[in-house]
């Protein structure tokens, strides 16, 4: 059986219960540190919770923006789905309208060579001439022209090349595909196909080393092997007539790309505007889900003024960073956009006493009848130009600003700059010239110029969705100054809570040990001190007994 010594030596110390002593010191120096601990990592759980709330309603929010984007305040409409239509550049359409009628859909030329035994038979050896032009009737004779701009290949075609070989190779050449095709009746043909438009027809010329080659040639006439003849697209705008070598066309309608796929005869009405009804929509929901994402912000960073609770994060320095930011964002001007600098109060949204935002119906209307395009400046990001024939285009990264910029250029040299930063330029065959830059905040941005242009004002407008957007990004991205930053910063203080609870624990059964050695020892003394007491009390009673 096991002997509580301290309990033994007590009956005989000093008759304190030296357990519940040691426990409730260990107790009084340790339970205040445990709490704090607990507290803590307590109250950074319910910050990650809280930030999750804050990850949703930012999520919803840019949930939001892409329906808006999806759902566009310019729409282009046609009432044939064979010709479609739509916007690629809104800055340069208003509202329009117009009838297309579909005279000839653009083709490729089709050639087939037939007869032949295998897809490797022999083809025969010379050389083989490939011109791309355009065949036209001279005088009811056939005839060819070759594209300047084209190169004539010719190729030489060795003894032994067979039919599969030889496709390969013409299959290799720019303008053309080439390909065997099994007819299913004990032969091969070899199909070679143009690309679209009247002068993309091909011409093969052979001059014959080995019987069999001469069967591929074309210089007099296509007769015999066209299957379809290379044509362009004609179509009558308005009833003018007009042609393209393909029938995806975006230089007819500035801003816009037409997709011809209706058959010859027929008669479409196109028509561009902006719908006052879906600006009032987006601008309504996105004024909505700005609140609710601020509401959000506001009620969890509450401050608990007047004996109200607080909220999880208040005095969160990241959460308190996102509110700044966001009403910020809603006050500031909309820079770089051809009509000027504008606010979102200059469309309609107000302000509320509360802070929260509404849509101003009257002022809205007000706005969107002097200048629907101005919308624009919300919902979509514009580049443009003061200069007559400059055009604009780039794909930015996030250090992009929005603004106006000096583009200049030696019309000499052909050397451009943009705000001083130099741009890399290539002359294109229809003698403009495009500039690029490569480096700085604008790096993306191409500039294409008249060859005669030597300055141009160049704007880049960021849309009020886009800033937005970039807000939102930036807290979600996992960088700096995000959610996930502030989730692995509060996690960190989570861990070392409870690491520290650990340690407290390691500490209170040390101390426990430690005090519970010292009580031993003074109990044993005052055991001692007792039992020659008692010696002593025995010895003089024994004298006065003695006496």
């Amino acid at each position: 059986m096991a002997v509580d010594i301290l309990s033994k030596l007590n009956t005989n110390g000093s008759g304190l219960n030296l357990r519940d002593l040691t426990k409730s010191l260990v107790a009084a120096e340790i339970t205040p540190l445990q709490q704090a601990q607990t507290e803590k990592a307590g109250a950074a759980q319910v910050s990650i919770s809280a930030l999750g709330q804050v990850r949703g309603s930012f999520t919803a929010l840019s949930s939001a923006l892409t329906a808006l984007r999806d759902n566009p305040v310019l729409r282009a409409s046609s009432t044939n789905a064979g010709v479609g239509v739509s916007v690629t550049d809104a800055s340069r359409i208003g509202n329009q309208a117009m009838t297309i009628g579909v005279m000839q859909v653009a083709q490729r030329q089709v050639l087939e060579f037939k007869g032949f035994a295998s897809k490797d038979a022999p083809v025969g050896a010379g050389a083989l001439q490939v011109e791309v032009g355009v065949w036209f009737d001279d005088g009811g004779t056939p005839a060819f022209a070759v594209d300047p701009s084209s190169t004539v290949r010719t190729l030489n075609i060795p003894q032994g090349v067979t039919l599969s070989m030889l496709t390969e190779t013409l299959d290799a050449l720019p303008g053309m595909q080439a390909r065997v095709v099994d007819k299913g009746d004990g032969t091969f043909s070899l199909g070679v196909v143009s690309e679209p438009g009247a002068a993309s027809a091909l011409r093969f010329t052979v001059a014959e080393t080995v019987a069999g080659l001469s069967a591929f040639d074309t210089t007099a006439t296509n007769g015999a092997v066209q299957i379809q003849a290379a044509q362009d697209a004609v179509l009558a705008v308005d009833g003018i007539a007009v042609s393209r070598k393909t029938n995806v066309i975006d230089d007819l309608i500035p801003g816009a790309r037409l997709d011809i796929t209706a058959q010859a005869g027929t008669v479409a009405r196109v028509e561009f505007g902006r719908g006052i009804e879906t600006a009032r929509g987006n601008l309504q929901a996105l004024v909505e889900q700005v609140n609710a994402t601020r509401k959000t912000l506001s009620d969890l960073s509450a401050r608990g003024v007047g004996g109200a609770k607080a909220g999880p994060l208040a005095g969160d320095r990241l959460v308190e960073k996102l509110k700044a930011d966001l009403s910020s964002l809603l006050s500031a001007p909309l820079d770089g956009f051809a009509g000027g600098t504008k606010r979102l109060s200059d469309f309609g949204v107000a302000t509320n006493r509360d802070g929260t935002l509404r849509l101003d119906k009257t002022r809205f209307e007000a706005a969107f009848a002097v200048d629907p395009a101005a919308f624009d400046q919300i919902f979509d990001d514009r580049f443009s130009a003061s200069a007559a024939g400059v055009e604009v285009r780039g794909v930015l990264g996030p250090a992009a600003r929005a603004g106006t910029f000096a583009f200049a250029r030696d019309a000499a040299t052909g050397r451009a700059t943009l705000d001083g930063e130099a741009m890399l330029g290539a002359t294109l065959s229809d003698g403009r010239v495009q500039y690029m830059l490569f480096r700085g905040p604008m790096a993306g941005l191409m500039v294409t110029v008249p060859a005669d242009t030597t300055s141009s004002d160049v704007r880049f407008g960021q849309g009020f969705l886009s800033k937005l957007e970039g807000l939102m990004d930036a807290a979600l991205s996992g960088g700096a100054n995000s959610l996930d930053e502030r989730e692995d910063q509060l996690a960190a203080r989570m861990t070392a809570a409870t690491d520290r609870l650990t340690a407290l624990e390691t500490r209170a059964a040390m101390l426990e040990k430690r005090y519970l050695s010292r009580f031993t020892a003074m109990e044993t003394a005052i055991a001692g001190l007792k039992s020659t007491g008692n010696y002593l009390t025995n010895l003089v009673a024994q004298w006065n007994k003695d006496s």
